[in-house]
């Protein structure tokens, strides 16, 4: 029997289609293994990644065995020491002072001094040589609100290094605000009580002097002879 038009159109349908899948379908690898698969770019980057971490490592392990970057077993070069030791000191191209720290002031009749609080003066009188040194003044309490207009105040004047007996009197101390008024302090000991009438060698004297004030600079001065004061210390009086 003949085959009919059908059997013979499908046949050659089925027999194309087969030979399509042949031709398309991979040959097998000559090892007679699976597919061969190719690497992607995520397996391509990784294997980077790796080969930088690698590099990296072996670098590492160059340094810290030869030492290289290290400042450990290397003598310091000369003058880096002297540096190290003054660290913290002013540069060597700034101006040097030329007012000495802890200075003395001296002072007498015929030149008189302008001092600061806490700062010693030589004084030079015609009964004799001695230190003064003023300190304050000191108020009863600070941050007052509202502050007021004046204020107690107390100075501490310390005599030492007497050469010889010095009268001291309240009446040689004057305070002068920075408006030109005059105030007369009273005089009392450093303990209380009545001052002492004169300074003696041997030991040091202190007393107090006691006044009130308005806010704001003056000067305190001492006239142990003559007319004008041999020694004259700023102040500030600060309630705020």
């Amino acid at each position: 029997m003949q085959p009919s038009l059908e059997d013979t159109i499908g046949g050659a349908g089925r027999a194309t289609a087969a030979g399509a899948e042949s031709t398309s379908a991979p040959a097998p690898a000559p090892d007679g293994g699976g597919r061969a698969q190719r690497l992607g770019p995520r397996a391509v980057s990784a294997a980077g990644v790796l080969a930088a971490l690698l590099i990296v490592g072996v670098l590492v392990v160059l340094l810290l065995t030869t030492g290289g970057g290290s400042t450990a077993g290397r003598r310091p070069q000369p003058g880096v020491a002297s540096k190290v030791s003054s660290y913290g000191g002013l540069p060597a191209w700034l101006p040097k002072p030329k007012v000495h720290v802890g200075r003395v002031l001296h002072a007498s009749v015929l030149h008189p001094a302008l001092s600061i609080q806490g700062e010693a003066v030589s004084v030079d009188l015609a009964s004799g040589r001695l230190l003064a040194t003023a300190v304050g003044p000191e108020v009863p309490e600070e941050g007052r609100f509202p502050v007021p207009p004046v204020t107690p105040v107390t100075f501490l004047v310390t005599f030492a290094s007497a050469s010889k007996a010095i009268s001291l009197s309240p009446s040689a101390f004057t305070l002068i605000d920075e408006q030109g008024k005059v105030y007369h302090p009273k005089m009392t000991a450093f303990g209380g009580g009545a001052p002492p009438a004169r300074i003696t060698p041997g030991r040091p004297i202190s007393v107090k002097l006691h006044d009130i004030l308005p806010t704001g600079d003056g000067g305190l001065s001492w006239t142990p002879e003559g007319a004008r004061p041999i020694v004259t210390w700023d102040y500030t009086v600060e309630i705020d």
